[in-house]
């Protein structure tokens, strides 16, 4: 299973390239759309500050300790 680092950095990195793709595209809609992915991310993108508090919820689906 993976970290929440490991998860945190998919995140992130797929919101820069989702970013990217969609301002590349640049049709007004899809503008719109990566903006307001930017703001969701705003905490993280650009973020000079070393550490973000981040609440993590454990699994608790099929193959968890709950199960």
């Amino acid at each position: 299973m993976a970290t929440l680092e490991q998860t945190l950095k998919q995140n992130h990195d797929w919101a820069i390239k989702r970013i990217t793709l969609l301002c590349d595209e640049g049709n007004h809609d899809q503008l719109e759309d990566a903006f307001a992915i930017e703001r969701e991310f705003d905490e993280w993108l650009g973020s000079k500050e070393e550490e973000h508090n981040i609440v993590s919820m454990e699994y608790i689906g099929d193959g968890s300790e709950y199960d």
